[in-house]
């Protein structure tokens, strides 16, 4: 069966010339290392000639031959023969796709045929599954695999940042731009509960954080798309499964040992900058006189220093002047607050790891460091991640495997807190730890610091610098360490027992400090505290988490008459969770700069929770297939879960998936030449959702539950006392949530495996979501209980497209690119008047309802002609939004605001990220190796909002430059309307078609540049590889978005997605 899956029969062989001709122009070929096969010789004279065959004898069309430590090289042509001048001891480099690559001494022959032999190696590739490995060939679910070397050498702190865009449909978000620590959180395949809900994470078996995972560590990455590859696990992986695979030792391989460093420098990817202080002024007075005012909005002294500041005829960004005010400086200054805020900083990674083993031991061992430079340029904060891991295996015996892992990851971070803590949670700065700092009130008049060195604000204004530097600091720090035991037993041919134990300790501690500082004013004595980090205070938290697993499966391989092969696998897992959580904080240190508990003397809060979890099940699998062409899989799991009532715990979750590898038949012989392989598959499976919102179900969502406050707005005995409230009412009919889902695709490949695709298209239905209940009277006290009373449907589909080749010449290129989409709907919910703002059947999630703009008045006339009084009672004028009357009914309101009267309102949009897409392409030639990889959104829309897109929400507001483009007389075709402090700034601003905007964009993640010194030159000091590179994250940025967003982040007080420029280089003895 391989050799009709690999070669090429006479009857194909002109089109196979005829595409290999004009591939070999610039097309990718994979060399794969092999043993040397069967030479068969004759000597002759003049120049090298000779025939490329397979095992049958067929001949091998578009063969590379090579001659050894030059580029000279062929292709071999439609028979298979070539003709090379060479030097009688020059040693030829035989390679095609699919079979092993050998190297044959010519040793004087002048005549060769050589055999080449098919590549088993590469016609089984296995790839990770639950609970063991499949051949891909015989695949049946939707799974994709992709090599940990995508994740090599990128300055990354978390396996998150390295994935997006390379496998379709596993979206990830960063959950804190940029901001050092900053984590990733994993979605599959789109929409997945109202109630949330996202894939189930294991490393090694085990359920772990993938962000704490060193990602040079990571073998391979395996993404269990649909229910039938996913239901093994359960009631955990009801959105999905992605499965990390560690590197280990390999047999009979001496000590390996690898070396690597990168140092990289790091700056927000893109700008944003506030207008200039001449702009400013004047767009105030605008806006001023616009909302009725008459003159200057501020007093005239301003606007004479700040227009000979601006022209350098005054040197101080502020002045003091009595006639102003009597204590305060007035400030005439130009701050560009972006480039006062953000810097560039540098950060280093160093990893250092030894593999090897013999014919019973092998062992891997790894150490790592990653410290991450913040870039605010007057905070302190950082991240530093340290991971260490041990992997030993042995055989016992023949039939007695034993495997250990030891996993230690130790994290220290530092950010600014900006006044929050976990005893004051409420940002009132505007700032917290992980925060961006671009508030949209920094005014350009305002300095950083005043002439005398004290920082500006004096209590009217929040100075980020001020607080970076002098609010005080958040110190976290985590330690999650790992265990592992297993043992695997062979025990008869065919079969496999194996069984696993793991404990794992996760703890996370924190120090947060509020320190108060003065806004100093022009007059010594007049100073106050700047009011959103007093008083002073300190918190301390702490998380205790301890996690144990335990797995136990068996597996049987076994044949019928050749033709019937079977694996069957039986097992069981448990698993517990306790969690603990406690803080405790007090005000008024005595010196606010030392945040200790005992040393402080106010107001005490503390707080704590402990809570556990555990699921357990029996799970079975049966593959089957028939000659390798007709497979079936079968998946069953009884699982249970503790988050749900007795009686309701436990349930069974079915799937079966079946596929046809319709290039195995006779029929397909014809074309097998070039379409080398072509499988379908189809998949059903149902699975229960255990995973529900921890912070707003807990542990427990089937208990009422008392409301605690630790202290009461109340005095009692002259103590606020602890508080105990009510309980909400729990529906009796408590269960879970059922995700069926349905999935078919196809995997092809053509011309020798040079070219690969894969497709799949499904349906998945979430149905019983947790949402509130039918309405209940008022008089019932409390809210409705959450019920099993909601369904949705989520269809999407993902496409992969690969080319391979490398030519004769050496020269070895790549390119990839992923496709998908997903849109979700709801199909069941408790709306019966259909009404906006909720849920009702029929809605795609994320629609975007709006006005539709016809652009902006021209006249006072137009703008008093329209009624437009609902949006706004203000005075409408030229320059003002003007909206459609889409029922013309004579007025701009919202109707019932209900899905049969919406008034004037539609749907103009929807804000979920659509045709998401990764292009990766690269080559490697003579020691150098080049790769860049770009990530995208192909359509969304996205509503802003905010000062920082309109300008002005009110007079505190700053606006940015990309809101200069606003409608005056002189600038009628502007795309702003004019400027409002207040007035009919409401109703300018409401959701419409004019303003919604297109938020695609398309980012070059990555770009690197390589170079492997030459083995010859390195192994003269005992070095067998060198590579240095240099690299480049989030270079280049294409986006129709305004220009005063991230397109990624699209909120500016989201920590910078930050660019980088990195060099390295790897070690290897």
């Amino acid at each position: 069966m391989k050799s009709e899956f690999l070669k090429f029969s006479s009857k194909r062989i002109l089109f196979s010339t005829v595409v290999t001709s004009v591939l070999m122009a610039g097309s990718p070929l994979e060399v794969f290392a092999a043993d040397a096969t069967e030479v068969q010789a004759v000597m002759q004279t003049g120049t090298v000639t000779g025939q490329v065959v397979d095992a049958n004898g067929e001949p091998v069309i578009g063969a590379s031959i090579l001659i050894k430590g030059t580029g000279t090289g062929i292709i071999t042509d439609i028979n298979g023969n070539f003709t090379v001048s060479a030097s009688p001891d020059a040693t030829l480099v035989v390679s095609f796709v699919g079979y092993k690559t050998q190297e044959i001494s010519l040793s004087g022959k002048k005549n060769i045929k050589i055999i080449l032999q098919e590549d088993s190696e590469l016609l089984d590739e296995v790839v990770v599954v639950g609970y063991g490995t499949q051949k891909k060939a015989n695949l049946s679910g939707a799974v994709a695999a992709v090599d940990g070397k995508v994740l090599q050498d990128r300055p990354i702190t978390n396996i998150g940042q390295g994935l997006q865009g390379v496998v379709p449909n596993l979206n990830i978000t960063m959950n804190n731009g940029g901001a050092p620590g900053a984590t990733s959180s994993f979605n599959i395949r789109g929409n997945t509960s109202l109630n949330g809900g996202s894939p189930l994470v294991l490393v090694d078996n085990v359920q772990m954080d993938a962000n704490l995972v060193n990602p040079d560590d990571i073998e391979s990455i395996s993404v269990l798309k649909d229910a039938a590859s996913a239901s093994i696990y359960g009631a955990r992986a009801a959105y999905g499964v992605i499965l990390i695979t560690t590197k280990k030792g390999k047999k009979s391989d001496k000590p390996t040992v690898s070396l690597s460093a990168t140092g990289y420098w790091q700056s927000p990817a893109l700008t944003f900058h506030n207008v200039n202080s001449m702009q400013y002024l004047t767009m105030m007075d605008e806006a001023y006189q616009n909302d009725g005012g008459s003159g200057h909005y501020f007093k005239s002294q301003v606007y004479q220093y700040a227009e000979d500041y601006f022209n350098g005829k005054y040197d101080s960004p502020v002045f003091f002047d009595t006639a102003y005010d009597t204590y305060k400086y007035g400030y005439c200054g130009n701050t560009d607050w972006w480039d006062e805020l953000y810097k560039t900083s540098f950060s280093q990674i160093y990893t250092a790891n030894i593999s090897g083993g013999n014919d019973r031991t092998t062992y891997y061992a790894s150490v790592s460091m990653n410290d991450q430079g913040g870039i605010l340029k007057a905070g302190d904060d950082k991240y530093n991640k340290y991971n260490a891991n041990v992997n030993i295996s042995s055989n016992i015996t023949k039939w007695l495997n034993v495997s250990a892992k030891i996993a230690h990851t130790y994290t220290d971070e530092l950010h600014p807190t900006g006044g929050t803590t976990a005893m004051n949670s409420t940002a009132y700065s505007g700032l917290s730890s992980y925060s961006g700092m671009m508030k949209g009130d920094l005014s350009p008049l305002m300095p950083v610091k005043h002439p005398d060195g004290h920082y500006a604000g004096q209590g009217g204004y929040t100075n980020p610098v001020a607080i970076m530097e002098q609010g005080g600091n958040a110190q976290y720090k985590q330690n999650d360490l790992w265990m592992t035991g297993a043992v695997k037993i062979t025990p008869i041919k065919g079969l496999v027992i194996n069984a696993d134990y793991t404990w794992n300790f996760y703890g996370k501690s924190s120090n947060q400090h509020v320190q108060n500082f003065y806004d100093y004013t022009a007059v010594p004595g007049t100073e106050n505290y700047y009011p959103w980090t007093n008083p002073s205070s300190v918190t301390v938290t702490n998380n205790d988490d301890y996690y144990n697993a335990f797995n136990a499966f068996a597996e049987y391989t076994f044949s019928l008459k050749e033709k019937h092969n079977f694996k069957v696998m039986v097992g069981y897992n448990q698993e517990n969770k306790h969690k603990k959580y406690h803080y405790a904080g007090r005000k008024n240190l005595i010196d606010s700069s030392n945040p200790s508990l005992n040393l402080a003397y106010g107001d005490m809060a503390m707080n704590g929770s402990e809570t556990h979890w555990s699921v357990n099940g029996f799970f079975a699998r049966i593959n089957y297939d028939y000659k390798g062409k007709y497979l079936l899989e079968l998946n069953g799991r009884y699982d249970g879960s503790s988050k749900f009532p007795h009686g309701d715990r436990y349930a069974f979750f079915p799937s079966a998936s079946v596929a046809w590898r319709v290039s195995e038949e006779k029929f397909w012989e014809p074309i097998r030449g070039w379409f080398d392989n072509f499988k379908l598959r189809a998949s059903y499976g149902s699975l229960g959702n255990q995973a529900l919102d921890e912070s707003r179900y807990g542990n427990f969502p089937y208990l009422a539950t008392y409301g605690i406050n630790t202290k009461y707005g109340a005095l009692l005995n002259g103590t606020r006392p602890v508080a105990v409230s009510v309980p909400g009412l729990v529906s009796a009919s408590f269960t879970w949530e059922t995700v069926n889902q349905i999935d078919f695709g196809f995997d092809a490949s053509f011309f020798g495996g040079r070219l690969n695709t894969s497709f799949d298209w499904y349906r998945r239905n979430t149905k019983d979501m947790l949402t509130a209940g039918q309405a209940l009277p008022a008089v019932l006290g409390t809210s409705v209980p959450q019920e099993n009373a909601a369904d949705m449907k989520t269809v999407g589909w993902e496409v992969s497209l690969e080319w391979n080749d490398r030519l004769s010449n050496g020269f070895g290129y790549h390119i990839k690119g992923v496709l998908s989409d997903y849109q979700a709907s709801i199909t069941k919910f408790s709306n019966p008047t259909k009404l906006l703002g909720t849920h009702y059947v029929g809605e795609k999630l994320n629609e975007i309802w709006g006005y539709v703009s016809n652009g902006l008045f021209q006249s006072d006339e137009d703008a008093k002609a329209a009624d437009q009084s609902y949006l706004s009672g203000g005075s409408w004028g030229a320059g003002d939004v003007k909206y459609e009357d889409l029922n013309n009914d004579g007025k701009i309101d919202i109707g019932k605001n209900t899905l049969d009267d919406s008034g004037d309102r539609k749907i103009i949009g929807n804000s979920t990220p659509r045709y998401s897409y990764g292009i990766t392409a690269g080559f490697d030639y003579k020691g150098f190796d080049f790769e860049m990889f770009w990530q995208g959104i192909g359509k969304r829309d996205y509503w802003l909002g905010g000062s920082q897109f309109w300008g002005f929400t009110d007079e505190w507001c700053t606006p940015l430059t990309s809101s200069l483009d606003y409608w005056t007389e002189d600038n009628r075709d502007a795309y702003f309307p004019r400027l409002h402090h207040y007035g009919v700034n409401g109703g300018n601003h409401q959701v419409s078609t004019r303003y919604l905007q297109n938020a695609a964009y398309l980012r070059l993640k990555n770009v690197v540049l390589g170079y492997t010194i030459p083995r010859s030159i390195t192994e003269k000091v005992k070095i067998s590889r060198l590579r240095v590179f240099v690299q480049g994250e989030n270079l280049l940025t294409f986006t129709p978005l305004i220009d005063s967003y991230d397109p990624e982040t699209l909120n500016n007080m989201t920590y910078p997605i930050n660019k980088k420029i990195s060099v390295g280089l790897n070690l290897t003895f």
